[in-house]
């Protein structure tokens, strides 16, 4: 669960966008995300320079994949 500290206030982004780093763990990110879907974020995409994708998640949707042209 997401928790306000000192350094942070308490604060749900109607956006966020999020670059998947190496050593980033995809179980972990999903969590992430759907916390931020379920407090009230209107629109998360997670970008995957790797497989070069981009997920498009909205709360209670069907999640979007946009893939690169020249795949």
């Amino acid at each position: 669960m997401l928790r306000a500290t000192e350094d942070y206030v308490k604060l749900v982004p109607d956006l966020i966008f999020e670059v998947k780093s190496k050593s980033d763990k995809s179980p972990k990110l999903r969590q992430k995300i759907q916390e931020f879907l379920e407090l009230g974020t209107v629109v998360e995409i997670l970008v995957d320079p790797r497989t070069r994708t981009m997920k498009v998640a909205r709360y209670q949707q069907e999640k979007i994949v946009l893939k690169d042209g020249n795949l």
